[in-house]
Parts: C-alpha cells; sequence; structure tokens
C-alpha cells in the first residue's frame, strides 16, 4: 500500500483556519503596514504637488478606524484583567465628558460662524450631556445588564458585552444631540463656517475610500478578538464569512440592484414625507460638496466596494451578532448621523436592516454584495443624469 505524504505548503493550505499568530506581531506588521503606506503617499503627494499634500490626510483619517481593532484587542485583555477593565470604564466616563462639554458649548450658538465662547450654554444641554452619560454608565449595573440581556444577545455578567453597551448608547445619544444646536447636521454648519479643510475633492475621496477598504479588514478581524480569543477559522465563523455559497451571493446582487431602483424611483416621496415632519432634512448641494461623489465608473465600482466591504465586516459582521440587528443598525445609521439628515438617515437605517436580516440568513459575503451592487449602481445612475 502506498503511502501519500502531505508536503508542507499543502498542510498549510490544509490548516490556515488554524493561523492565530501572536498579538504583538500581529499589531507590529500592521503599523508598520500603516506608517510605510502612508509615508510613502505623503512622499508622492508632494513629488506630483498637484493637491497641495492632500491626500496624506484621507488616507490617515481611513485608517483611524484601526482604533476600533486596537479597542477589540484591549477588551479581550479585559477578559481576564482588571486593569484594562478600570481602564476602559475610564476612559468611557472621560469620552464621554468630553463630548458633553462639547455639545454644551455649542448650545445657545446661532452658528460656527459667529461663534461666541463667552456666550451662555442652555440649561437643557447640560441635561441632555448629563442624560446621555448617566445612561451609558448605566450600562454597568448588573440590574441593568440583566435587563437588557431580555432583549439583546449580550451576557449580563460579561464585563465585553456591559461596555460595548455602554458606548453603543453613547455613540447614538450623541450624534442624535448634535443635530439639536443648528437644527443641521453638524458637517454642513463646520463647512459653511469656512471649513474648507472638510471639501474634498475626487481624487482625495477615491485616497479615503481606497484607506477604508483597507483598514477595515484588519480592523474587523481585532475587534472580536484575533489573535488572542480566537483563530483565523473562528474569527471568520464570528464575523459570518465561515462559508460562502453562489446561491447566496447571486441573492444579495439582484438584491442590490432591486433596492437601488426603488431607492431612486421612491427618493422623492420619502423626502417629501420625511420632510412633513419638520426635522432635519439632508441638504443635497452641500452633501455633494462634501462628499465630491466619483465621476468615473471606476471611482464608481471602489465607493461601492469601499462602502459594501468596511461598514458590512463592521457593523453586521462585528457589531450585530453582540448588539442585535435593531441597535447595531442604529449605530449603523448614527455613523452617517454628521452628513444625513433625517431623510437619509430612515433610509439608512432601513436599508441596514435588510442588509442584517441577509447576514444573519444568507452570511456575511451576500449581505457585502448587495450593499456593494447598491452604491454602485446609485453612483452610476448619478453619474448619468448629472
Amino acid at each position: 500500500m502506498t503511502e501519500v505524504r502531505t508536503t508542507g505548503l499543502e498542510a498549510a493550505a490544509s490548516n490556515w483556519r488554524h493561523w492565530q499568530p501572536g498579538i504583538f506581531p500581529v499589531w507590529a506588521v500592521t503599523f508598520l503596514a500603516l506608517g510605510l503606506s502612508t509615508t510613502a503617499l505623503a512622499v508622492l503627494d508632494s513629488q506630483l504637488g498637484a493637491y497641495g499634500n492632500s491626500l496624506g490626510l484621507p488616507w490617515f483619517g481611513g485608517s483611524l478606524i484601526l482604533g476600533l481593532g486596537l479597542c477589540g484587542t484591549v477588551l479581550a485583555v479585559a477578559r481576564t484583567r482588571r486593569s484594562a477593565r478600570f481602564l476602559l470604564a475610564c476612559a468611557t466616563v472621560v469620552l464621554g465628558a468630553l463630548a458633553a462639554m462639547g455639545l454644551i458649548l455649542l448650545s445657545g450658538q446661532d452658528s460656527l460662524q459667529s461663534f461666541d465662547p463667552s456666550m451662555p450654554p442652555l440649561l437643557g444641554a447640560y441635561v441632555a450631556g448629563c442624560a446621555v452619560l448617566a445612561l451609558s454608565l448605566a450600562c454597568f449595573v448588573p440590574a441593568v445588564r440583566r435587563f437588557l440581556a431580555r432583549v439583546l444577545p449580550m451576557q449580563p455578567d460579561n464585563f465585553v458585552h456591559a461596555i460595548s453597551i455602554a458606548w453603543t448608547v453613547q455613540v447614538i445619544g450623541w450624534v442624535v444631540l448634535s443635530f439639536v444646536p443648528f437644527n443641521r447636521p453638524l458637517l454642513y454648519a463646520m463647512f459653511e463656517a469656512d471649513m474648507e479643510s472638510l471639501a474634498s475633492s475626487e481624487t482625495a475621496t477615491l485616497v479615503s475610500l481606497c484607506s477604508t477598504l483597507v483598514w477595515s479588514i484588519p480592523t474587523a478581524l481585532l475587534a472580536i478578538g484575533f489573535p488572542l480569543t480566537r483563530n483565523l477559522g473562528c474569527a471568520l465563523a464570528r464575523l459570518g464569512l465561515g462559508s460562502v455559497r453562489w446561491r447566496g451571493i447571486s441573492i444579495g446582487f439582484l438584491v442590490g440592484i432591486g433596492l437601488a431602483v426603488f431607492i431612486t424611483v421612491a427618493e422623492q416621496w420619502i423626502v417629501s414625507l420625511v420632510a412633513q415632519t419638520g426635522l432635519p432634512m439632508t441638504e443635497a448641494e452641500l452633501f455633494e460638496e462634501l462628499a465630491s461623489l466619483p465621476t468615473s465608473l471606476m471611482g464608481a465600482v471602489l465607493l461601492g466596494l469601499s462602502a459594501g466591504i468596511s461598514e458590512e465586516l463592521l457593523v453586521r459582521g462585528v457589531l450585530q451578532p453582540r448588539l442585535g440587528i435593531v441597535l447595531a443598525n442604529l449605530v449603523f445609521a448614527m455613523a452617517h448621523g454628521l452628513q444625513y439628515g433625517a431623510d437619509g438617515l430612515i433610509v439608512v437605517f432601513l436599508l441596514g436592516l435588510l442588509f442584517g436580516v441577509i447576514r444573519m440568513r444568507l452570511g456575511l459575503a451576500p449581505a457585502i454584495v448587495a450593499h456593494a451592487v447598491y452604491d454602485i449602481v446609485l453612483v452610476v445612475a448619478h453619474q448619468w443624469s448629472t
């Protein structure tokens, strides 16, 4: 009987899912890649001299999401170390207090163009700021966690779950309250206050999209505990990428096209319906100046891939299994709250719910395809209309 021997490459290929390197080599390689790529882009930009040294900023801005991955690593450490738990709790209080101070400073101002730091803040700002901070800190109370565990997929005695909910409450609360001072998305007020740096060229937008796409992948893996508590196979399964089937991919593709057609047809109806509520609305001209949407087919594809992969990885992959579909998609909608009004946020939330259902039923890959195709079709339709 002939003995069949497995080569080193074949053995490595069959065991790649069990890959679990040390945390320090992973972070060393990640930060080395970040530093080299950012430096190379800055040098290239200065050599070209065509964009006023503007490309490094959007690249680095997109890479800031690596901070979420760092938080995931710290959370994994916090499972067994009280010092890490203490530091995270302190960070929650400090960040919440800083956000409250920002809201209080903005209250009572007519606009950022005529910002007057001596103007006394409104009492409502104090109350709202304290309320959001108190609600987030309440998530550390055992009785509150036990109550939340009835409706959320969380373990009431797990500190990691508790602080995840606390941070979620803060994100939702502060974005909602950011509408209050000027009754519009905060980026619009900042843009009109002569903050030209917020305006983006199309090239800078493409660089930012590349940055977000590249860094969202290690961020998602690190945020769920790879490689501290999960090997690569377990991490992919946790994200919803355990297995990919062509049937699911096909369904995602068709759903993406269908959603894009529906939103294009129903856009005016949605806007007019939400406008009747009196809530702040998306200002199309300002949004286009801020976003600087791609004008080429390649740019549209890049935008779709960047949004589809990064947002689905981080929201439906990382957050949804922990926060549940509704709360995770509230975070998803609020992540767009600095640039969209109520009409845009409602659409984003409903789309997120549908992508979340696809992720639950078919896995993350079909949700990524649906999201990417939806964005590509909408951007191409916008290019044709203009």
